[in-house]
């Protein structure tokens, strides 16, 4: 070709570790969803997904060129400031990812883009979902609307009620919703939960994990502490560490996952923590040799 040249010198964008866009012989989809339209605390997570892209681009791993050729970044979500348009776009594409077998890679934008990910996959296997966040997002209603960040998942499961949810790490929530988390969630594992007995935790979530077929893993950043330097829409301090999180990762077996999202990175208030830190949990997921 006449360009061979130009494509072995040029790069055309910046993409998840640096892949290409080979989306046939891909195991695992990426795209972003640059929104954060329902943000109420600080905006700028919807350039979460350039920013996650940037800084995996500079993460080595011994395991990544094994790894690599089952990546494809495909781009960014269509924009729109409309929450619904957001999710109907986002179940539209997962739906057509799982379709043919693939597995998204979600980079988020703001959580509330779990709420159609999930919706994707109630025509194929309906996995447990494992979501790991400093907040419930259980609330009915936030700021007079009844669909943003703080209310998705409360949406989720009063259409799917017999939906088998996980929520590691959470620590700032109201009275109401953890009277309505106890009634309807699975597995609720605080952050004052892990730092009293770890191992108790770890394998309760183990057991949770054994007895589920497939899993879809939910990271909303801010389950990381204000005090580890990330930029989030929604900080919260005294939150889970980067080792504390990868053990729970240990527990689940790579072929059962069967999606990812990472939400909530807000580049505009950090010097790249919380990007850094989103393509590290990322990596360990895709990368990190099993025992």
């Amino acid at each position: 070709m006449k360009d061979d040249v130009l494509r072995f010198y040029l790069k055309n964008k910046v993409s998840l570790f640096g892949v290409g866009e080979d989306y046939e012989k891909a195991e695992y989809i990426v795209f972003g969803v640059p929104f954060d339209s329902t943000t109420t605390f600080i905006p700028g997570c919807r350039f979460g997904p350039f920013a996650i892209r940037l800084f995996s681009e500079n993460i080595d791993h011994p395991n990544i060129d094994e790894a690599y050729s089952k990546i494809a970044d495909l781009g960014d979500l269509a924009p729109t400031l409309s929450v619904e348009w957001m999710l109907k776009r986002v179940y539209r594409v997962v739906k057509e990812i799982i379709g043919y077998r693939k597995k998204p890679i979600i980079l988020g934008g703001e959580h509330t883009l779990t709420l159609g990910s999930i919706k994707a996959y109630a025509e194929y296997v309906k996995p447990m979902l494992l979501v790991f966040d400093a907040h419930l997002d259980l609330r009915s209603e936030f700021m007079d609307t009844r669909i943003n960040h703080a209310t998705w998942l409360r949406r989720l499961l009063e259409k799917r009620a017999d939906e088998k949810v996980a929520i590691i790490g959470y620590r700032d929530f109201s009275r109401e919703e953890l009277e309505y988390a106890k009634k309807n969630i699975d597995l609720l594992i605080s952050t004052q939960d892990v730092e009293r007995d770890v191992d108790k935790e770890l394998d309760r979530f183990n057991d949770l994990i054994e007895s589920s077929e497939k899993v879809y893993v939910s990271i909303d950043l801010d389950v990381i502490g204000l005090e580890n330097n990330v930029g989030v829409s929604n900080p919260s301090p005294n939150g889970l560490t980067l080792p504390q999180i990868t053990n729970f990762f240990k527990k689940i077996p790579r072929e059962k996952i069967v999606g990812l999202d990472v939400t909530e990175v807000n580049p505009l208030i950090d010097k790249g923590a919380s990007a850094s830190h989103a393509a590290y949990l990322i990596s360990y997921i895709l990368f990190h040799k099993q025992d």
